[in-house]
């Protein structure tokens, strides 16, 4: 059986504190067992995995990875679906249910939206890393398999002059503005897509806030509505 591992929320903290839909990889790929990771936001968190040796059990693999452990991993036999496609949509119906069940959020459609309000707006990569104080490399890997919601929002200020780049990376008093907003850690974990404990080892300054994060506070703490 094939193990895919968690999806790297940013490629920069620690998985294992947060919730996530399993993927990986940036392409199709195929493993010694015949199980494809597909790089489509859609197949977050489903695999499909052809059963080299026993053909007839081929299907799809629903892994959801929470809190340091799988919360569902469930396979769709294609002919217990009569099809491929109906084990598909029955694979993405239990993934939907689970995610919401065990409060994974995913992250459908962000990466490619994310390219096409940059490239819509003229930027390149690397002025979109340099505003966010992130790598031009993170850019690419959220618009191919989805950045949170944050960056999505963050990127829209900038582009519409609700919030202006700074040149030196912020370093904002998390503390100050969590509480200024009125928001709990629990929830400034969920809007950075990032677990309780995570987030908490970033106001007691146990670990570096991501550049993204930091400008976001940042942007709070100077007075910009997000849900504007």
């Amino acid at each position: 059986m094939p193990v895919t591992r968690p999806m790297d929320q940013a490629n920069i903290s620690t998985p294992n504190t947060h919730s996530s839909l399993v993927t990986r990889g940036s392409r199709r790929s195929t493993s010694r067992t015949g199980a494809h990771r597909e790089s489509n936001p859609e197949m977050q968190g489903i695999s499909r995995d052809e059963r080299v040796g026993r053909p007839a059990d081929a299907g799809w693999r629903v892994r959801l990875y929470k809190a340091g452990k799988y919360v569902a991993n469930r396979h769709f036999r294609d002919v217990a679906y009569l099809g491929r496609d109906a084990a598909l949509a029955a694979a993405k119906r239990y993934r939907d249910d689970m995610a919401e069940q065990h409060g994974i959020r995913r992250r459908v459609g962000c990466g490619n939206e994310l390219s096409r309000i940059r490239v819509s707006a003229g930027l390149s990569q690397s002025r979109l890393a340099a505003w966010l104080h992130v790598s031009t490399p993170l850019i690419a890997r959220w618009e191919h398999i989805g950045a949170p919601d944050a960056v999505f929002l963050l990127t829209q200020a900038f582009i519409s002059g609700k919030v202006q780049a700074v040149a030196e990376r912020p370093d904002p008093d998390l503390i100050a503005v969590r509480t200024a907003a009125g928001l709990t850690q629990d929830d400034m974990a969920r809007k950075f897509d990032r677990g309780y404990n995570a987030y908490g080892e970033w106001e007691r300054k146990k670990r570096r806030i991501p550049g993204w994060v930091a400008v976001y506070i940042d942007a709070l703490g100077r007075g910009w509505d997000e849900t504007a």
